[in-house]
Order: structure tokens, then sequence, then C-alpha cells
């Protein structure tokens, strides 16, 4: 069924609702998409980066697959990490994954609100980023000090050894890092404290984009989309407010020519107001091709009067200026039991009017 129109309270607006694989070393995109042209794959075309101190991230390299039974490295470089969580997701990594994970000792570290001092956390990402027999990085948890970490952080280790990095929340501020400073895609998704509780078809999911193929289309849960019509381009998915807290930073990546992904946790409607302005004003969706929004989990003001607008709604109203397709109600981010992986750099097809996202190509090699 579908509905024109806001509920009582929301902004206005015209709404749309939908009811319930080799040798290592990455390789272009543009390289990949040649090889897979005869399969009847269109290979997409580079784009000129823009003008400015921001990298793009169209053109981004993809990192080798993971082979099973190949090494994963798991860090913190954020905050510290529930020991009772991490190690049921620990178990449930090795049995998707095999054996041969490491676990940093920084891991079990605490330093106030962080895994760890700086100087713990950035020894302990940096020998992970720069491992010769990892074939992939994953965060231990979120929480805060990432960005602490990235001007000191050392791309080249990276881009000689390849790897797929996977993390959310607070870690957006590296999967940005690794795609400004580095060059490659990763992967926005679950982090290790998340994994027991994850929903058997995310973990699927996961695995699917880390050993280089594409999952299934993703379909938005009740969503409603500003505009309707077909886009494509590369995703860029993130945190709302860690991406706002890189804005004036060389670590911010330009959403020009892409589909943003955003979602968020804990934040008022009226913060989360304050931090699509920011990036409103600072130029961050100028050329956005259009935008998708996961879970906005525990974002209302209990005490919020009768008719305030929602957190939904203050970002259907922020972002319906832009004049491209904005969908709400996809399954990726905080909310418990779910947060389907998405790929950073890898292009996909924004369906609005059916409130689906398709996955056009692998993330990995």
């Amino acid at each position: 069924m579908r509905i024109r129109g806001a509920r009582s309270g929301a902004f206005p607006g015209a709404l749309r609702s939908r009811g319930p694989a080799r040798r290592r070393g990455a390789r272009s995109r543009d390289a990949r998409c040649a090889d897979s042209a005869g399969a009847g794959r269109t290979a997409p075309r580079r784009r000129e980066a823009p003008k400015g101190p921001q990298a793009i991230v169209t053109g981004l390299s993809a990192p080798p697959r993971l082979r099973h039974g190949e090494r994963i490295e798991v860090v913190a470089p954020s905050g510290p990490v529930p020991h009772a969580r991490f190690e049921r997701g620990l178990r449930i990594l090795r049995r998707t994954f095999g054996r041969n994970v490491g676990v940093a000792e920084q891991v079990g570290a605490q330093a106030g609100f962080l895994a760890g001092d700086d100087a713990m956390r950035l020894s302990a990402l940096q020998r992970a980023l720069g491992a010769d027999d990892a074939g992939a990085v994953v965060a231990a948890r979120g929480g805060y000090g990432a960005t602490r970490l990235l001007p000191r952080l050392d791309p080249a280790p990276l881009r000689e050894h390849p790897k797929i990095v996977v993390g959310f929340s607070d870690v957006t501020a590296l999967l940005c890092w690794v795609a400004t400073e580095a060059g490659l895609c990763s992967l926005h998704g679950p982090v290790v404290t998340q994994l027991a509780e994850l929903a058997p078809s995310d973990l699927d999911r996961l695995t699917t984009w880390l050993t280089g193929e594409i999952p299934p289309p993703l379909a938005a849960e009740e969503g409603t989309s500003v505009a309707g019509g077909t886009v494509e381009g590369p995703l860029l998915p993130g945190n709302l407010e860690v991406l706002r807290s890189l804005v004036g930073t060389r670590f911010l990546p330009s959403a020009s020519g892409c589909i943003v992904a955003l979602e968020e946790v804990g934040e008022a409607p009226y913060r989360i107001d304050r931090a699509l302005t920011q990036l409103l004003q600072a130029g961050f969706f100028r050329g956005v091709r259009g935008v998708v929004v996961g879970d906005l989990y525990r974002c209302e003001q209990p005490e919020a009067p009768p008719g305030a607008p929602t957190a939904r709604d203050v970002v259907l109203e922020r972002l319906s200026t832009l004049g491209v397709p904005v969908v709400t109600g996809f399954g990726f981010g905080h909310a418990p039991g779910r947060n389907a992986a998405l790929p950073v750099g890898a292009r996909v097809r924004l369906h609005a009017d059916d409130c689906i996202l398709e996955f056009l190509e692998p993330v990995t090699a």
C-alpha cells in the first residue's frame, strides 16, 4: 500500500510508503568490471575527483576476498569492550570463518571511555592493518575514539597488504580513512559484540560480502520515501554524527555521485536536525544521487509534546531539499538483532518507488 503525505505531527512533504576470488592485491573497480564485461555486467565509468580537499568515493579499489581459514584480526579502535558479549561474538566469528582469528591484546584494555590509550590503540590497529597474513580486520565494538587515531595512522602498510576492514558506528571514521587515505573499499557492518545476537540472514549477508559475492537486495521495512525513481552510484554508508564530526578534516569523503546511507542511535530529533544541517551547509550532500536511512534507534524524546516531529520526520524534511530519492526503513545500524552489512564504494541501485536497495558488484575481489 502506498500513501502520500506525512502523518499528523510530521513535516509536510510528498512521501511514499511501502509495507512490510586469487593473487592477493587490490584491484580497481574498472579493471574488475572490464574482466566481467563478457558476463553481462556493465562497467561503471570512473568520474573525475572533485576540486577541493575531499577524496572521492568513486574509483576505490576492492581488497581481496576473504578465504576460508584466512586470518582475521580483531581490534578495538574506539571504546572499551564488554567481555561477555565479545566472547559470545568471537565464538560466532570463529565458527563462521574458521579459528584463525587474532585478537589484539588491547581489546581487553580500558582507559576511561577508550579501549586503552591512544598509543596502545594506534599500535594495535596499525599492526592489524599491515599484517601480511590477514585477510580482514574486524572491529570489536564501536563507542568513541577512532577519530583520535586518524592523523597518525600510516596507510602505506594497508596499501601494500590490502584487506577488507569491517565495522560501523564510531568505526565509520576508520572506514572513511580507508577510503580517503588508502583508496580501498571497506564494509560497513556488524562488530564482534553484535554477532551472537545477529539475525542469521544478516550473518549470511556479511559472509557473502567478505567472500567476494553479491548478496540479495535489501528491502526497507515499512519504508517511506521522498521522491521516486531509480538511481545508481557507489554507496557511502556511515553513522550520521561521526560523519558530521569529520567535517573540516581531510578524512570526510566526497559524496558526489554517490548514494549515501545513514544510521544513528540515541540522538534526539533536534540533534539529528543539527547534524544534517551542518552536513548540508558544509556541502557534503552536493551532487549526491540518493539517500537511504537505516535504524534511528532510541532517537525519540520521551517527553516530546504531542505532534512533535520524530527523528524520521526530521530526516525527511531536511533532506527533501536535495531533490533526490530519500528512503527510510532499512535494517542496518544499532537496533538489536540486526545490522545488514553495506559496502563502502561498491555500486548499488536504489529503487525508490519500491524502497529496495540492489547491490550491483562485490566489495572484495
